[in-house]
């Protein structure tokens, strides 16, 4: 009958989806376990979304374009996830890149 069938593709699925699960705490518990052997501190932050994270780097740019501090615009920057290679390249956009000069 079609409960019959119903319960049967019921069951079938949560045993899928407790496989995955498994699958998914082993993985994290690596992952874990990694993250406590390298004594990496660990944030959570919600809340951010791409947008947010490119005001936070547009107001980066626009304090290393003046004579601000940009320490506390970094923090926030990295606070919303932005990684180190978008916060070298707001720098660069306004710096530009080092090149040194060879002395002889």
């Amino acid at each position: 009958t079609q409960i019959e069938t119903d319960r049967r593709l019921a069951r079938d699925r949560i045993a899928a989806l407790k496989r995955r699960l498994a699958q998914v705490r082993s993985s994290r518990a690596v992952m874990r376990a990694e993250r406590q052997r390298a004594q990496l501190p660990s944030v959570a932050l919600a809340g951010y979304t791409n947008a947010g994270k490119s005001t936070l780097l547009n107001a980066l740019t626009g304090a290393a374009e003046g004579t601000e501090n940009t320490m506390p615009y970094i923090m926030d920057a990295v606070r919303a996830y932005a990684t180190l290679g978008e916060i070298c390249d707001a720098f660069r956009e306004v710096f530009g890149t080092y090149t040194e000069t060879a002395r002889l």
